[in-house]
């Protein structure tokens, strides 16, 4: 199961890849044995639309969940479901995907008049939400101590490749405001100071200890509300 899922991780960089160029020709899409695997294969090529225009910026894609963990995990189980149970080949599979972004891609580009196709792409994916939850959990939002916990383990792994990239140091900076707006959140609530340092360094042990047993680690929270608590005040900078 581990390699199937792994191989429609291949599959879906291949998805995104493609939704980036406009109107790829689409080739036939073969049948599909099971109406629900259908719609959940459907699902799975506007979630990588979707994805794909989150990382662009669009305003009607961001107004959606986050997809770029949770919609890669549907779209890998979903893949590798339809070969392991719906009898399909990785090519069957891999043709049909491309035929639904290319045909949803259509639809979005159909209206010249239409001045937000960005926006009729989203609107494909509201219908699918309710698959993508009840298969992939919606992702948790984290306080200012977990988020100052994953902000760090980033600047760690980041700081391995290269300890004055200007990743690490973007990543070291996150991690410092929402330390310090952590530990300013403790004490406001009643802890002294050391009892607040103490707070924010068990959280940041919680984490670790969380991404070595949890399957998915910190890409079980959903971090970009992370970047929203590191923002700056309105009448501050750092």
């Amino acid at each position: 199961m581990l390699a199937a899922m792994l191989r429609f991780l291949s599959a879906a960089a291949l998805i995104l890849a493609l939704v980036t160029s406009p109107l790829a020709a689409a080739p036939g899409a073969p049948a599909v044995p099971d109406a629900a695997l259908k719609a959940d294969l459907h699902c799975a090529a506007a979630f990588a639309i979707a994805a794909s225009e989150q990382a662009r910026g669009s305003a009607a894609a961001l107004a959606l969940p986050a997809l770029a963990v949770r919609g890669k995990r549907f779209f890998a189980d979903t893949g590798a479901r339809a070969v392991e149970q719906g009898g399909m080949t990785q090519e069957a599979v891999r043709a049909l995907l491309i035929a639904e972004v290319t045909a949803m891609q259509r639809r979005a580009a159909a209206d010249p008049a239409n001045p937000e196709p960005d926006r009729e792409l989203a609107g494909e994916v509201r219908p699918c939400l309710a698959r993508l939850d009840a298969a992939v959990p919606p992702l948790q939002t984290p306080d200012l101590a977990q988020c100052a916990a994953i902000l760090t383990l980033a600047w760690e792994e980041e700081r391995t490749k290269g300890p004055d990239t200007a990743a690490a140091r973007d990543l070291q900076t996150l991690a410092q405001v929402l330390a310090t707006r952590a530990r300013d959140a403790q004490i406001a609530a009643g802890k002294s100071g050391d009892g607040a340092d103490a707070a924010v360094e068990a959280a940041r042990d919680a984490m670790r200890a969380e991404v070595a047993s949890r399957p998915g680690g910190v890409d079980n929270y959903d971090i970009r509300h992370c970047y929203d608590l590191a923002a700056p005040d309105a009448k501050s900078h750092y």
